[in-house]
């Protein structure tokens, strides 16, 4: 009896560390770059990990619309993840090139505050998100066929925003200067 005893007490011990250990979810943090947006996972045991003596150069290609108005494109802020996990992992920030291209449904994302809540009631999400990538010589861009055909003009939109000619044509100067397409 006592044997049947322990082996419960052992098994219920076991399943209770195990439940404890395996259901402790990890979280995302911040930094180096970026301390308020941009968390990203440390991640161990790496079979591939970007070579620190090569350029990064991407360009994200972003056209989603956010359904609710106050929220900021996740999209945008993954650029922020994006210079987070490479600097942690070891890549200097000044070999990392980004650019954004804004098209689409992402017009409004780069909207001045003030058009902004003219339209949606709301100030712009992705004001803080633009500027700081801005800041740091993430070139945005805006495709001039969108915005033309939103309504929109130069004036209408966030200083940092930069108008190309067509989100096409960003984006082929961009690839064909070795810049990847990052698209979700």
């Amino acid at each position: 009896m006592q044997n049947s005893v322990q082996r419960f007490f052992f098994i219920v011990l076991f399943l209770t560390q195990a439940h404890i250990t395996y259901s402790q979810k990890i979280k995302p943090t911040t930094g180096p770059v970026f301390d308020s947006v941009g968390a990203v996972f440390t991640v161990n045991d790496l079979d591939f990990v970007p070579d620190a003596s090569q350029e990064l150069k991407a360009i994200f290609d972003i056209d989603n619309k956010q359904a609710d108005a106050s929220i900021p494109n996740r999209v945008i802020s993954s650029m922020h993840r994006y210079y987070n996990m490479h600097v942690r992992a070891g890549i200097p920030q000044d070999q990392i090139h980004l650019a954004l291209v804004l098209h689409g449904g992402a017009v409004k994302d780069a909207l001045a505050s003030a058009v902004y809540k003219e339209k949606y009631n709301v100030d712009n999400p992705n004001v803080d998100l633009i500027k700081s990538l801005s800041a740091i010589g993430v070139d945005v861009f805006l495709c001039g066929q969108s915005m033309t055909s939103g309504g929109y003009n130069k004036a209408d939109l966030l200083p940092e925003v930069k108008v190309g000619l067509s989100a096409m044509s960003v984006l082929t100067v961009y690839q064909m200067n070795n810049y990847a397409l990052i698209k979700f």
